[in-house]
């Protein structure tokens, strides 16, 4: 690693708004400039390197839809992630059209800002990487055989990098989950390896069950958008608190979508559809049966079956053999039966991953 602290430039026309998101920027780790305009961001711009945008929408004289598309156009090293304080899915999809490499709605979390860099400047590094890739590869097509497979081993060598440094964005965020939700580190582990059994018993093929493996332990991303006074309350949730809880997972799949890279995708599916029920009675959005990714359904079972068996601040862990019976009792109701059943084929390899 080089040391280099990356700089983000905050365009915002409300001057508190501005200061709060500058500390809050600071406060992550990165050297934060501000402006309150258009014009003044395109001055900054021009006279110094940022690696991120973070624009609000409703600029005042010029939108930052606007700026947005000159900067795309013109500075393709600089990722811009767009704010505003109106969730419109028209002109979010619009700003990711223009190229924007994400969208905050206002008032945000400070996770889920974190999130959002850490993202904006992971992929920024993949597509300077790609396109300078892409020119390596221009040129080697005038090369001689031997140069030319030179350049194809440093290839594959640079990829096994970039597929590191996307398993080691999921293993940070999902610490960031554990740090907000309260679970251990140990859980999201026995989850990814729980889907992963299954997976292999269902005859998945290997590289999809390896990507199911590091995708699922992203599942609860979206919880960092829910309090933590809900998520640690030791008693039964209210109806206004389950509805909260249950946004969760439509919050993980807008932290987790849009990236392009079928790691991320993956999770961002699992996130939306873990709490799915096989007979159509889950959440968010009622899908029943094959109709949940099976991705979804497979997590779901595994989730389920490690929390059963372990403490939670509203219940104490249940005995393995009750953990096992409502397994059972869940299938074709909860659960996809076949997902199910291949848990419970695998459940003395399952035990043994509990150490």
């Amino acid at each position: 690693m080089s040391g280099v602290v990356e700089r983000i430039l905050c365009v915002e026309d409300d001057l508190q708004v501005r200061r709060l998101i500058t500390r809050l920027v600071s406060a992550a780790g990165y050297d934060c400039a501000g402006a309150g305009d258009a014009r003044e961001a395109r001055d900054l711009l021009d006279r110094e390197p940022f690696s991120i945008v973070l624009c609000d929408i409703g600029l005042p004289g010029e939108s930052g839809l606007e700026l947005l598309r000159e900067v795309s156009g013109r500075s393709p090293d600089v990722a811009m992630l767009m704010v505003t304080g109106r969730d419109e899915p028209e002109i979010a999809h619009v700003a990711l059209e223009l190229g924007a490499y994400g969208y905050l709605t206002k008032p945000f979390a400070e996770n889920a800002l974190r999130i959002n860099l850490a993202n904006a400047l992971h992929r920024r590094r993949l597509e300077i990487e790609r396109r300078s890739y892409e020119e390596t590869l221009e040129a080697t097509v005038a090369l001689r055989t031997a140069e030319l497979r030179e350049s194809v081993s440093r290839l594959e060598a640079s990829e096994a990098e970039l597929r590191k440094a996307y398993c080691e964005t999921v293993d940070r965020l999902g610490r960031a989950i554990e740090y907000h939700d309260g679970t251990t580190g140990a859980h999201v582990e026995r989850v990814a390896s729980y889907a992963a059994a299954i997976a292999h018993r269902l005859g998945i093929e290997p590289e999809r069950a390896e990507l199911l493996r590091l995708a699922s332990p992203l599942h609860d991303v979206g919880k960092l958008a829910i309090g933590e006074h809900i998520l640690a309350k030791p008693a039964a949730l209210t109806r206004d608190e389950r509805c909260e809880i249950e946004q969760h997972t439509e919050a993980g799949y807008r932290l987790l979508a849009g990236s392009g890279n079928e790691l991320l995708d993956l999770a961002a599916t699992i996130a939306r559809s873990h709490h799915e029920r096989w007979d159509g009675a889950g959440y968010p959005h009622r899908l029943a049966g094959e109709e949940i990714p099976l991705e979804g359904r497979i997590v779901a079972v595994a989730d389920v079956f490690d929390a059963l068996l372990s403490d939670r601040s509203y219940r104490a862990a249940l005995p393995l053999e009750d953990a096992v019976r409502l397994i059972r009792e869940g299938r074709g109701t909860h659960f996809d039966p076949r997902v199910a059943d291949a848990l419970l084929d695998k459940l003395e390899q399952a035990v043994a991953l509990r150490g």
